[in-house]
């Protein structure tokens, strides 16, 4: 299905010679030739009618995205179709970043036959191979990543890894009638694997580093007592999010561990950050969120208040991983929220809601300086963005455009993914 296009129109030099008064214009019109909004899809070109949970890889010139059984790139300035890989199955997975512009996608004929594992090159469009995850075939939905070489599976009864390069099978943890067995699975530079016992009802209360080519151990590392692993959120360096054992606490802790899984430091932010995470658990995706080499941005959640008006309106707080100190906060724009999605360079992109009120604000991009956490408008978003923006929708941000895409795709959306970009540009 052909994308829903928004071509911008722009007065230019002949404006003048159509000049209108001001008056006549209703607030908001400014927006009216210079639409942020690029193109869109609905939910039937996404999911063909049936209902799945995409994932979407902003890669600067392309826009790549997992439909029902195919992965698609699109043009990531006009929306047009360029190139499309064909599955011989349903999607069930897929790696949540890319690794040299490539990712593994995890497929089948459905539950339980989630039994293949295809590399993608989204540069070039291709499959590069395809490989069997075993071979009874008969493997559930689970997770799919990229680390250092390898791309690694893991489902509800077992974990199998494969080389980057060609697909051979590299080593495979069977984990039926264990006691402890892998839950989760964070890529990138180093591959770091959650445990699991019975006893724990999959609640994650130690985590491993391993070996991408053997599956080996190399570090492990023990939540304190009460507290159990929540979410992945970095490998370079290893970042977790931890929770405690009792939900009523309004505290979440951000632990960084050194190349041998030792504690280097740990955050406690206030308010129990609201993480827009990815299953499974413990989660290795999550929006609000962006870690750096040196430094975690995160939405620090609202505090108590009676009413809107007593509401504290928390910021983006950037802290020190070595040292485990809050450096600033943002003073967030008209004192609404601000979520973090991405680093461009030496600024942080957030997103904002539009704001209440007759006289609000649209939804709008922000940028902040990574130095200093100055914030600045960027440019506003169409007011049909606040509802997907607000409800945890995939968030990315490349080369300055903006995408958001609902998480859940029934087929039946009138839009289900939005391009944004800057209307001045």
């Amino acid at each position: 299905m052909v994308p829903v296009l928004r071509p911008r129109r722009r007065f230019g030099r002949w404006a003048s010679l159509f000049a209108v008064p001001a008056v006549l214009l209703p607030a908001g019109a400014c927006g009216l030739w210079n639409d942020p909004l690029l193109w869109s899809l609905d939910g039937r070109a996404i999911g063909g009618g049936e209902s799945v949970r995409p994932t979407v890889w902003a890669t600067g010139p392309t826009l790549a995205i997992t439909r029902a059984r195919d992965v698609t790139g699109y043009d990531a300035a006009t929306g047009e179709p360029r190139w499309t890989v064909p599955l011989s199955g349903t999607v069930c997975a897929a790696s949540p970043r890319p690794s040299g512009g490539r990712v593994a996608v995890q497929f089948g004929r459905g539950e339980p036959g989630c039994g293949r594992v295809a590399l993608i090159d989204l540069k070039t469009g291709r499959k590069v191979w395809e490989q069997p995850i075993t071979p009874a075939d008969r493997v559930r939905r689970g997770q799919a990543v990229i680390s250092a070489g390898a791309v690694v599976v893991d489902w509800l009864y077992g974990t199998a890894a494969f080389r980057l390069d060609d697909g051979r099978p590299l080593w495979k943890v069977d984990s039926y009638r264990v006691d402890c067995a892998f839950q989760g699975l964070a890529g990138g530079p180093v591959l770091v694997a959650g445990r699991s016992c019975d006893a724990d009802k999959l609640n994650v209360r130690r985590v491993e580093g391993l070996d991408p080519n053997s599956g080996r151990a190399l570090w492990s590392y023990d939540a304190p007592q009460g507290h159990v692993v929540e979410a992945m959120v970095s490998t370079r360096p290893v970042v977790l999010g931890l929770r405690r054992d009792d939900r009523r606490m309004r505290m979440s802790r951000f632990v960084v561990l050194n190349t041998s899984g030792e504690q280097v430091t740990s955050i406690d932010v206030a308010f129990k950050s609201a993480l827009n995470c990815s299953s499974p658990r413990p989660y290795s995706r999550c929006g609000n969120i962006v870690v750096t080499g040196d430094s975690l941005y995160i939405r620090s959640g609202t505090g108590p208040g009676k009413d809107d008006e007593e509401r504290t309106f928390a910021p983006i707080v950037s802290y020190d991983l070595a040292t485990g100190r809050a450096r600033w906060a943002t003073e967030n724009p008209d004192g609404n929220h601000l979520f973090p999605i991405a680093m461009d360079g030496d600024r942080l992109i957030a997103a904002q809601p539009a704001t209440a009120g007759e006289g609000g604000k649209a939804p709008r991009l922000v940028s902040v300086d990574a130095a200093t956490g100055k914030t600045s408008i960027m440019w506003s978003l169409t007011r049909k963005a606040d509802f997907r923006l607000r409800s945890g929708s995939d968030r990315q941000y490349a080369q300055g455009r903006f995408f958001l895409t609902k998480k859940l795709v029934t087929g039946k959306e009138k839009v289900a993914l939005r391009a944004y970009g800057d209307p001045d540009e």
